[in-house]
């Protein structure tokens, strides 16, 4: 007799899970809306192991107190509203961050620094019209005085230092009457083409010997018939080209502008004024990971020694932009966004002195950049 109410009992459970796990599966697979591999994530996810839990809970004496106790268990409802929409109740603050135009869920902050939140990501200015931009270009060569760092093998250079967007440039480094909307500039000594020589000199002085791209990309683009989507692709024939001439280069740093304005792109530090710099990662390539952990461990350093320095480090992929920044030729690459279209020279300056600090120490050896996989 008692076996018999063992089994009747044991029917019961099975029964009992089994009604509401179909309706829970047939619902999720006849649902139009269901994302690619939806159904996938749903049965792997806590979520579904919770409600699974609860449910067993409410047919074993004594197990829905514990189940209760050890986890916060979400309603059959909320687990239903996700797999279908997407959307997480515990956090529809991304429902809406997800509605910007141009922003992708995927697209994560790796590590913020300080103040820094979904609403004030980097953001690139406009792509310039080349044509109205190189109408300049005769009267701007008879007055650029940036140094010309050369790529010469001579000295084993072991930095590359270039601009997909040379053109990003700064509204106090500009005349008055040269001020464009999309805040662009083929001089250089108006655009991140400064700053990229203001790096290579001063890691030059500390005994890195590192070369600098100079070209001109808005008119390499436009020479070729290439538009504003070809940057990057332009400036990987230029890496691998100099790479190519000077093996031990293993450091590449992609030099950028943020769209964003001073009271974003500023700090003051023991009372001196700094642009605020911000790292990108791109995630579309295999061992991404290599690169994201060396731009951590810069901004920890930056923090450390310059705190809200750095804005943080912002992981990519395709949704949007490259996603792939040329990162994947090395695991020491870095695309930086020095200051925005408001920082002057001097806070410049002062940025690059602070990098350049902390770059040596890595260069040194004092950060140890550890792959995932390596522990």
């Amino acid at each position: 007799m008692k076996n018999a109410n063992r089994v009747r009992v044991f029917s019961i459970i099975l029964i009992s899970l089994f009604i509401p796990m179909t309706i829970i599966i047939t619902l999720v697979i006849n649902t139009s809306n269901v994302k690619d591999n939806m159904f996938a994530q749903l049965i792997n996810s806590d979520e579904f192991s919770k409600v699974f839990l609860s449910i067993m809970g409410e047919e074993i004496p004594n197990f829905k107190e514990y189940i209760d106790n050890e986890y916060n268990t979400p309603s059959i409802g909320n687990l239903l509203l996700e797999s279908i929409t997407g959307i997480n109740t515990d956090n529809l603050n991304m429902v809406l961050i997800s509605e910007i135009p141009g922003f992708s869920y995927n697209n994560v902050i790796y590590v913020a620094g300080q103040g820094s939140d979904y609403s004030n990501l980097p953001q690139e200015s406009p792509p310039p019209d080349f044509d109205e931009l190189l109408k300049t270009e005769g009267s701007v060569k008879d007055n650029q005085n940036v140094p010309n760092i050369n790529t010469d093998s001579s000295n084993n250079p072991t930095v590359l230092i270039y601009q997909s967007h040379s053109w990003e440039g700064y509204l106090p480094l500009m005349a008055e009457h040269e001020r464009t909307s999309d805040s662009s500039s083929i001089n250089n000594n108006e655009n991140v083409v400064l700053v990229g020589s203001m790096l290579a000199k001063k890691l030059n002085e500390y005994g890195v010997y590192a070369v600098q791209d100079q070209t001109n990309i808005a008119k390499a683009l436009k020479d070729r018939g290439w538009n504003y989507s070809h940057s990057y692709q332009l400036s990987r024939e230029l890496i691998e080209t100099t790479v190519s001439k000077n093996e031990d280069i293993t450091y590449l740093i992609d030099i950028h502008r943020d769209s964003a304005t001073r009271d974003i792109t500023t700090v003051t530090i023991n009372g001196k004024s700094y642009a605020r710099l911000y790292f990108v990662v791109g995630k579309e390539y295999a061992n991404y990971e290599e690169n994201l952990l060396f731009a951590k461990e810069l901004h920890e350093k930056l923090e450390e020694k310059y705190p809200g320095l750095s804005r943080g480090v912002y992981l990519k992929t395709s949704s949007e932009g490259n996603g792939v920044y040329n990162q994947d030729i090395s695991n020491r690459s870095l695309l930086i966004e020095m200051g925005g279209i408001e920082n002057n020279k001097k806070e410049l300056s002062n940025t690059i002195n602070a990098f350049s600090d902390v770059f040596m120490e890595q260069y040194e050896g004092v950060i140890e950049v550890i792959a995932p996989n390596q522990g």
